[in-house]
């Protein structure tokens, strides 16, 4: 049989002063080292005129218009200008339902609105937020039956109302 020999080892004795040292010099390197990549990352520009790059500003007023408002539709489109002005979408920009000015004068013969129920339900869906003497109606069949329109083949709002003169 085999002798075991015993090795005596010396008592390693730590502090843990150490320790900590040595982890807040991690936390620092790593607090500084974060500071010095923002700092690189983020433009001097950040923060200027509240939470974003104010040289966006800039950027932004040299990108070509393409929402103009519906004053710029008035020349070629009196008549149904004049009736807009006269009634309750006067507020609503004709870009809202037709679209955007660039596409009906250079890309497209006819410029066509979004005439699906949903398109006017963005509006005038019933939310407890809006005024009351807003239009608001809960879906078409309920307004179909609160109206008491019995036409079946109602399929969107337009077939009873003219956005151009609504109620």
């Amino acid at each position: 049989m085999r002798k075991l020999s015993r090795v005596k080892c010396k008592e390693i004795v730590v502090s843990p002063g150490k320790h900590i040292t040595r982890l807040l010099i991690i936390i620092i390197v790593l607090v500084v080292g974060f500071l010095v990549v923002r700092s690189l990352l983020i433009p001097q520009s950040f923060g200027d005129y509240g939470y974003y790059r104010g040289g966006n500003i800039k950027e932004q007023m040299n990108k070509p218009l393409v929402h103009l408002g519906s004053s710029f539709c008035k020349d070629c489109h009196e008549t149904q200008y004049g009736s807009w002005l006269e009634y309750g979408h006067a507020t609503v920009n004709c870009e809202v339902c037709h679209g955007h000015w660039e596409i009906h004068n250079g890309r497209v013969k006819t410029m066509t609105a979004d005439k699906s129920k949903d398109a006017c339900m963005m509006c005038h869906q019933k939310l407890t937020g809006r005024p009351e003497k807003f239009p608001q109606i809960v879906s078409l069949e309920k307004h179909m039956e609160d109206t008491e329109t019995q036409e079946e083949d109602v399929l969107n709002c337009l077939e009873c109302h003219d956005p151009h003169e609504p109620l």
